[in-house]
């Protein structure tokens, strides 16, 4: 049976029946999600009875799923008319512009890591690797980023260490403490980071193994850029920013006091952006990632949105029916097109690839939290994030306007 899934390589573009009118929605009341978006204006989220879809909703896919043909190599010019180079010039390649101007990679794939993956009880890491589906030769998760789960029984220690200028941690449950060992000649002593549930710390450029231990069996979210640094080719020299916590207590309390500022319920989402004071141009938590704790209020629908960068998203609590519909269009109205949908499920983490619209959903009866770690501190730090909210496309299409670069003069 032919393969109709919108992630596979085969399926053509549908071709969109333009619709008079949206599903019919129920006005939202709620204090926390109802209004304009802070980033351009229009409802962004919704208290409905269901999601924004047309089509039909896919289950998300697995690695199976993933099968590429052999493509056909670029014809390169110097092949055919300087068979015999040598020395500086026989890695030299020539293409014609138009055939290979944006070439075709393998996608970043819409996986997940449950925490059925760590359940084992023992000690040591989990990571999401998903080299292969990448078509690179080094562990990654997203081409920029690994993600994994760091587990360590009460009373044992586990060394982690990754070449990397960002290391991020959440500390999905249990407590203890993490010892940075000294970092060179310059270093007399490490650091001391003691953290508990719901506590997020990060961790800049360090050569020497960092030793976790626990205090009462944890589970800690771990996510860094090694793979961009393997990318590129290039050893993490330079410490961008110092050792940072961030207790759950600090979190909530920030939380609480934005739902009471004037306004509040103007809020595109209730959610807050983690920054750091070394990062004051990108507002982000380093200068690579972004990280945002993010609620969905029960029996809500968050529109469509999409940005360039990698998510990979972890559910810190949901209920039962708190999920992700992920598309690569949407129609005129701002409904996902044959959307892929991806349970939540506690204490696991998924992956939202770059450029696809999602909206996140809430249909049962108690809060849904979520963190996405993502690559996004590079991209504003290069003007191209380009995160967009549907309303706003929609506006755009109506008004005959096919928008390029987004607030930026």
């Amino acid at each position: 049976m032919e393969d109709t899934m919108p992630f596979s390589r085969e399926n053509r573009v549908l071709e969109l029946l333009l619709l008079a009118f949206l599903l019919p929605f129920a006005s939202s009341s709620s204090e926390e999600c109802t209004a304009t978006a802070a980033a351009g204006g229009g409802e962004t989220c919704l208290q409905v009875s269901e999601p924004v879809v047309l089509g039909n909703v896919q289950s998300a896919p697995t690695a199976s799923n993933y099968t590429f043909e052999e493509r056909a190599s670029a014809k390169d010019y110097l092949d055919i008319l300087y068979k015999e180079r040598q020395i500086l010039t026989k890695n030299a390649r020539v293409y014609e512009y138009e055939s290979v101007s944006n070439p075709v990679l393998n996608p970043v794939p819409i996986l997940s890591l449950g925490a059925d993956d760590y359940a084992a009880n023992e000690t040591g890491v989990v990571t999401a690797d998903f080299s292969s589906l990448l078509g690179i030769s080094y562990p990654a998760t997203s081409p920029n980023l690994l993600a994994g789960f760091v587990k360590v029984l009460e009373g044992e220690e586990l060394d982690t260490k990754a070449e990397a200028t960002s290391q991020a941690f959440y500390v999905v449950s249990g407590s203890g403490r993490s010892q940075l060992q000294p970092d060179g000649e310059e270093e007399e002593e490490g650091k001391l980071i003691e953290w508990a549930t719901g506590d997020m710390f990060v961790v800049p450029a360090h050569s020497e193994p960092i030793t976790h231990t626990a205090s009462s069996t944890a589970v800690l979210y771990w996510v860094h850029d090694e793979p961009l640094l393997r990318y590129l080719g290039v050893k993490s020299s330079e410490k961008k920013f110092e050792p940072t916590l961030y207790t759950k207590e600090m979190l909530m309390d920030c939380v609480e006091e934005i739902k009471r500022e004037p306004g509040s319920g103007e809020k595109n989402r209730m959610g807050i952006l983690l920054g750091n004071k070394d990062t004051e141009q990108t507002k982000t938590i380093t200068h690579t990632l972004w990280a945002l704790l993010n609620t969905i209020p029960p029996k809500t629908v968050q529109l469509p949105h999409k940005h360039n960068s990698v998510a990979l998203d972890l559910c810190v609590s949901a209920g039962e029916g708190t999920y992700t519909l992920m598309s690569r269009q949407i129609d005129h109205n701002g409904r996902l097109v044959d959307p892929v949908r991806m349970d939540w499920a506690p204490g696991g983490m998924f992956v939202t690839p770059p450029g696809w619209w999602h909206s996140h959903v809430n249909e049962g009866e108690q809060p849904g939290w979520v963190l996405p770690l993502q690559d996004a501190g590079i991209y504003t730090y290069q003007r191209s994030l380009d995160i967009r909210f549907a309303p706003d496309s929609i506006r755009h299409y109506k008004e005959k306007i096919i928008a390029g670069v987004m607030d930026q003069f």
